[in-house]
């Protein structure tokens, strides 16, 4: 059974729930990331995405310099263990209809765990 622990980004980078989403979007490009964890008061409250941004903002043709991150961002943080396996993070996406888990390891974020880590573990899995 291969564990979500192995396949995960361990980076969490954040945004304020205050910031534009032009700014989050800055953030993503220049990390080359497609999600930021969105924090609040020092405490994590939600995730902004890439598909959060183009079916929110941009399909609802909303001025990403004046919209802020909390005001799009998907809450909330949907949370598995870092043991779980790869097949149950994906049921568990498929059942949230979400693309990013937050991977947890006694009580604290370790990591967030993307549908591309997924895709890459089945490419490995499954090698031509």
């Amino acid at each position: 059974m291969e564990k979500i622990v192995n396949y995960m980004a361990e980076s969490l980078l954040s945004i304020g729930a205050t910031a534009s989403i032009l700014e989050a979007t800055h953030s993503m490009h220049n990390n080359k990331i497609h999600s930021l964890l969105v924090e609040e008061s020092g405490e994590y409250i939600g995730i902004i995405t890439n598909n959060d941004i183009s079916k929110k903002v941009v399909s609802g043709d909303l001025d990403p310099e004046k919209v802020k991150v909390a005001d799009v961002m998907s809450f909330p943080l949907i949370k598995l263990e870092s043991q779980e396996s790869m097949e149950r993070a994906a049921q568990v996406m498929r059942d949230h209809g979400t693309h990013h888990l937050v991977v947890m390891e006694h009580g604290q974020m370790l990591g967030i765990l993307s549908i591309t880590d997924y895709h890459n573990y089945l490419v490995k899995k499954h090698p031509r």
